[in-house]
């Protein structure tokens, strides 16, 4: 059950914007995803290509897998190391309520409970290619993460709010111009929170080392929701 997101970016090198997609979650244990999981082992999974000069970059998004044989729940998180156990587990606790509640609850085995964080793209991609155990990982972030898990759990209601959130900084980067985006945060006012300035700032982070030319578009986004809540205090 491969979960993505379509996301607009400019080309760095030629300035050309088009559309990727953004995978967030590949699960070994479904045939659906097998697509995903060769461009995972391979490496291009999350690769955007400007089809003007074909330059590349990663999507700076986390990528969850899931390899039950070896009863492993790996989290990819660009620069993981740098960001707080709560900016983790809002980065990447969505995806995991969401894979976790589609496995019936008798399936439910202790260690989809137990995610293993790394920020190495090819820890990633040898954990997809079965070249790695959990053991692998070191124990002492595991733990780390695990708190943090319990910590951060999300209520129904919270993942609603974290999907619509998600959504609405989807619809911000397909938006064509500072008109259309404002029109848009005022359309979704009550979810433009402290959270969401959040979840922006985190991505634009990622995005410096992982591919920084969605920078200027994260930045624009980032101005006119500062600009957004001064003039539309809740």
């Amino acid at each position: 059950m491969a979960q993505s997101f379509e996301i607009q970016i400019t080309c760095p090198r030629c300035g050309t914007e088009f559309e990727t997609t953004g995978h967030t979650l590949v699960d070994m244990a479904d045939e659906a995803d097998a697509e995903v999981l060769w461009q995972l082992q391979n490496g291009s999974l999350n690769n955007a290509v400007c089809p003007n000069c074909q330059n590349s970059g990663l999507v700076p998004v986390p990528v969850v897998l899931h390899d039950p044989e070896r009863e492993m729940l790996l989290a990819f998180v660009p620069n993981a190391q740098e960001l707080d156990e709560q900016t983790l587990g809002e980065l990447i606790g969505p995806v995991l309520q969401t894979f976790i509640t589609s496995v019936p609850e008798e399936k439910q085995a202790d260690y989809l409970f137990e995610p293993i964080v790394t920020d190495e793209p090819a820890a990633l991609q040898a954990a997809a290619r079965g070249e790695l155990e959990g053991q692998d990982f070191d124990e002492e972030d595991d733990e780390e993460y695990e708190d943090d898990e319990e910590a951060e759990e999300l209520s129904p209601e919270e993942q609603r709010q974290m999907a619509q959130r998600v959504e609405l900084l989807q619809s911000l980067f397909e938006s064509p111009d500072s008109l259309q985006r404002i029109s848009t945060l005022r359309q979704y006012k009550f979810l433009v929170d402290d959270f969401f300035q959040q979840m922006v700032e985190v991505l634009m982070q990622q995005a410096q080392q992982a591919q920084p030319e969605v920078v200027p578009q994260l930045q624009k986004i980032m101005n006119e929701v500062e600009v957004f809540r001064a003039s539309n205090p809740s």
